[in-house]
């Protein structure tokens, strides 16, 4: 019989099992390592964007800190529990994000920021409910996918049941109105769903009446349509909707290849808002240069790589919860990370999109902490089940 040794108390501390054959070597160094060097640079960036606010700059800079400080705590507790567990609880966790939701239209308890109820507010703490539900939506599915496959793949009561909870949760968000995070759960909803195995029939079906619902919504308010047609060529609307961008494409010619120097940026002195969250890889590509740019897009590139790696090993495994959930994961960063830099870059028409670990915004840097304590306890456990096999094997 194997023996099976006690764990230290740091080791208890972390992986939450007294008797485990548990190690820190099994972890995932290359995320760990990713992740560790985005927070740490969005610290130096957050600090840089912030000095020009004078006596707001430290206050900026260790409001984030103390955000990063809860995220970490997020990631030690999401990371102690076996996957399964988040499968059992993923209804209760779904309902709670829907009554968050709710509460953005409570009066004193939704807060409006530039016109949108998004956030509430409970003493003094701010939180944005869609993010929890990309978390929550990314649990319910792959959870459902994985119990009720058969159902899923051969019936339409089995593919619309899903679908019923994602068109009820997007629409609450659109009426916030947020249509960047409904795109999101849109998206990673249908992912979640191909890679299951869904027919595409139903898929192209759902994603035709998405795809007319936004266009809808963009035509129906007109401040959209001139945020799209401003993307198109910002300079024509400088003074008015092509201000962003036009701040954000200055930021990247005055930055080149090799940057004009951390915090002697131009562009966050007061000419581009929200520098410090949605515009901040306009302020990297200004101080940094291109080139840093390009590694940084490589990190996020390795890092959205590594989720989807540990999806297909899970998937190998017959794993199928923990593949599901390793690669809703990974869409979500890299759409996270695609929508930013794309709005930066004038890509994509400008929308309220943070850069992963880096952006000022405690929600969204939850949420990437999170799911990547998801992914690297899914490795951890196919790691475990993989050591048990050999040494069964080698009995």
């Amino acid at each position: 019989m194997n023996k099976i040794n006690k764990q230290s108390l740091w080791q208890r501390i972390i992986f939450g099992e007294l008797y485990r054959n548990y190690h820190f070597k099994d972890f995932d160094w290359g995320i760990i390592f990713s992740v560790f060097f985005f927070t740490l640079f969005g610290i130096v960036m957050i600090s840089s964007v912030s000095l020009p606010i004078m006596d707001g700059s430290f206050s900026i800079t260790l409001s984030h800190l103390s955000k990063i400080i809860i995220a970490l705590i997020i990631f030690l507790l999401i990371f102690r529990f076996p996957i399964s567990f988040w499968s059992k609880i993923d209804i209760q966790i779904l309902l709670f994000s829907f009554f968050l939701l709710f509460l953005v239209y409570v009066p004193f308890i939704g807060q409006e920021v530039n016109g949108a109820n998004r956030w509430i507010r409970v003493f003094g703490f701010s939180f944005q409910p869609s993010e929890l539900m990309k978390f929550a939506l990314i649990i319910y599915i792959s959870s459902y996918c994985s119990r009720r496959l058969e159902e899923f793949k051969e019936k339409w009561l089995g593919f619309w049941k899903p679908i019923l909870v994602v068109v009820m949760a997007i629409s609450l968000i659109l009426f916030e109105p947020d249509l960047g995070s409904s795109a999101v759960i849109f998206v990673v909803a249908l992912s979640i769903m191909f890679i299951a195995g869904a027919p595409m029939k139903h898929l192209l079906l759902i994603f035709s009446l998405g795809m007319s619902v936004f266009i809808v919504m963009i035509l129906a308010v007109p401040w959209r349509m001139k945020r799209i047609l401003s993307f198109m060529n910002p300079w024509e609307t400088y003074q008015e909707e092509g201000w962003q961008l036009s701040h954000s494409l200055i930021a990247f010619g005055r930055g080149d290849w090799f940057g004009v120097g951390l915090g002697e940026s131009l562009q966050k002195l007061h000419y581009l808002p929200d520098a410090q969250t949605d515009f901040i890889f306009a302020i990297i590509a200004e101080e940094m240069g291109l080139l840093f740019c390009i590694l940084l897009v490589m990190l996020f590139s390795f890092l959205i790589f590594k989720c989807f790696y540990i999806g297909r090993l899970a998937r190998h495994a017959q794993y199928y919860l923990g593949s599901y959930i390793a690669y809703g994961a990974g869409i979500c960063i890299a759409l996270h990370v695609f929508i930013n830099i794309g709005v930066s870059s004038g890509m994509l028409p400008t929308k309220g999109i943070t850069l992963p670990f880096i952006s000022f915004g405690g929600t969204n840097l939850l949420l990437m902490f999170a799911l990547v304590a998801l992914v690297l306890r899914i490795n951890f456990e196919i790691s475990e089940s993989f050591s048990n096999k050999n040494k069964i094997l080698n009995v």
